[in-house]
């Protein structure tokens, strides 16, 4: 009934799952519309909801992970905020950062179940190459892929995204969290961090870094250059650290949907 397991075809899904509620959602369209990714919006007249994403993202992962968030906020909110949800890429409009996160983590265990992540990454080591082979596999954007890896790593490792030559945002991974590594926001870029050099020959599968330039660890860089915004994404690893001792906890399986509507 649903084709190929991989990309999911939330439109579909969205379109025949819904059917089982008073309040379907009837409609998915496009909105192109300024400062806009997606919105869950109610359709006073007809008793259901539509799903609404802006056509003019560059990235079609992009556009897929902004169905897939939009679609957890009619599963998991769309009773706490009749009005719906207006989702920018900043801003938000219409919804606690709460219910972003969860929104967010809906569609990454929607696109990306875990175990199959886990499988296509295995024991190597993460590099761009690899990066792309699993955006590709779930039709999301190089972030989302880099964010499921964080998840699924016993080791310490993070991702930095920066945008003219400062840092944006950070995420750790578990081990990383406890071990206490952060990089700010509005943190500059260090000098010789692959992500400061902007070099055209970067290595796919990354660069060990000296001790001093990240970190007081020496720490293994793997970079991508985004087209737009002078961004970069950098993965970085602290491979003298190990893996997360005692403590790591194993998603336990399930259906994504008993995950968050149960």
């Amino acid at each position: 009934m649903w084709g190929p397991r991989f990309p999911v075809d939330v439109q579909q899904i969205a379109l025949e799952y819904s059917k089982r509620f008073d309040d379907p959602v009837l409609r998915i369209a496009e909105a192109p519309l300024p400062n806009f990714e997606g919105a869950l919006a109610p359709l006073s007249k007809r008793g259901g909801w539509a799903i609404l994403y802006n056509p003019n993202i560059r990235s079609a992962g992009r556009i897929n992970y902004t169905l897939g968030h939009e679609w957890g906020h009619y599963l998991c909110h769309r009773h706490q905020a009749p009005a719906g949800f207006e989702c920018g890429e900043a801003d938000v409009l219409g919804g606690s950062r709460q219910q972003e996160r969860e929104a967010d983590l809906f569609a990454s265990y929607l696109l990306m179940p875990l175990d199959d992540f886990r499988a296509q990454v295995g024991n190597q080591r993460m590099s761009v190459d690899l990066l792309k082979h699993c955006a590709d596999r779930y039709e999301v954007s190089l972030t989302a892929a880099a964010l499921k890896w964080l998840e699924s790593t016993p080791l310490y490792a993070a991702v930095v995204v920066a945008t003219n030559g400062f840092v944006l945002w950070c995420r750790r991974s578990a081990a990383a969290t406890r071990a206490r590594i952060f990089f700010p926001s509005g943190m500059e870029l260090p000098n010789c961090s692959l992500a400061a050099e902007r070099s055209g020959l970067v290595p796919q599968e990354g660069k060990d870094i000296p001790p001093g330039v990240w970190c007081s660890r020496p720490t293994r860089e793997v970079v991508i250059f985004a087209d737009y915004y002078e961004m970069t994404i950098s993965l970085l690893v602290f491979e003298d650290l190990g893996i997360l001792p005692d403590g790591w906890e194993e998603e336990e399986a399930g259906d994504v949907f008993d995950r968050f509507t149960r």
